[in-house]
């Protein structure tokens, strides 16, 4: 008689992993940071062009704007020193201006060569300083071109720009029911729609090694999104968070891992927004203040400072 064939064994059930890793052998820094960036950093012997355009594109504004001008500025001193060294009786019409120091002479008319102006006062009258002054208004093209592409790059980049409550809740509801909670609220005046949401709960050993576990939310997207939204998981006897103290989440130190998708009519475009809650930003026993009022005239007012306001249960 022949033998059936000894099935495959199968394999193993791999850990949830969402992408920040499970095994590191040593404790980390949280996993996703109140900016939603997560603890990571890149290290190459290679420099890439494409991380240093979206370094500009992503950095704040006043560090964004002091290195443009300080960029521009860099090279009309260098074009200065250039017409400085070939000798300003090389620029007609210097010999009249005794009354301004020849460094700035030099400046005045780089600027104005830069920037393409040209009053005309002065002008390169030889062979080295109208090939400097030729170069130098090719490359204030070429920067001004590259200025106005990063500025169109930063204005034109989709933001979601939802605002997260500064805590989580720890809460019980009205029937008795635990839950965690936390709020989110759309701080532009952009329009979001069909904004969904997932939540992981992680836990980290003594040794830095992560585990992840799914929350199920009472409600994980809505269609419209005008006012706030309390994102609720009710911790039931399936719940990892079930049975669990505020020693215990301190212990695993537990992470709350939240992931936001939405579509903004203005861009056109999906946007994406992250956050995380440690167990030290959990408030237990509270509930959150209504953070809307509506005024004589029917209108919802929707107060975003008070996004954050909790009382005691």
């Amino acid at each position: 008689m022949a033998l059936a064939p000894r099935p495959a064994p199968s394999k193993p059930a791999s850990p949830l992993d969402p992408g920040i890793g499970v095994n590191f052998g040593q404790p980390t820094r949280r996993a996703i940071n109140h900016d939603g960036s997560f603890n990571v950093r890149r290290r190459s012997s290679q420099a890439h062009v494409r991380d240093l355009y979206q370094e500009l594109i992503t950095m704040d504004w006043l560090p964004f704007l002091g290195l443009v001008f300080s960029g521009l500025t860099l090279v009309n001193l260098l074009f200065a020193a250039g017409y400085l060294w070939l000798g300003l009786e090389h620029l007609s019409g210097t010999a009249t201006l005794t009354h301004i120091p020849p460094f700035l002479q030099a400046f005045f008319f780089s600027v104005q060569t830069f920037t393409t102006v040209g009053y005309g006062g002065i002008a390169p009258n030889s062979i080295g300083t109208g090939l400097l002054a030729s170069a130098e208004a090719m490359t204030g093209l070429l920067m001004a071109a590259l200025a106005t592409g990063l500025l169109y790059g930063r204005f034109s980049r989709p933001r979601a720009g939802i605002l997260f409550s500064r805590t989580a809740l720890i809460t019980t509801r009205p029937n008795g029911q635990a839950s965690l909670q936390f709020r989110v609220a759309n701080r532009h005046r952009s329009t979001l729609v069909e904004l969904r949401a997932r939540v992981l709960l992680q836990f980290t050993d003594p040794d830095g090694n992560r585990s992840y576990h799914n929350l199920i939310l009472e409600r994980d997207s809505v269609y419209f999104f005008p006012l706030n939204w309390t994102i609720a998981h009710d911790i039931t006897p399936e719940s990892p968070l079930h049975g669990l103290t505020q020693q215990d989440l301190t212990a695993r130190y537990a992470e709350i891992l939240i992931s936001l998708k939405g579509y903004d009519d203005t861009f056109a475009q999906d946007v994406h927004a992250r956050n995380s809650y440690r167990f030290d930003e959990l408030e237990w026993n509270r509930r959150y203040v209504r953070a809307y009022d509506i005024e004589d005239d029917g209108v919802v007012v929707l107060d975003l400072d008070r996004l954050h306001e909790t009382e005691a249960v």
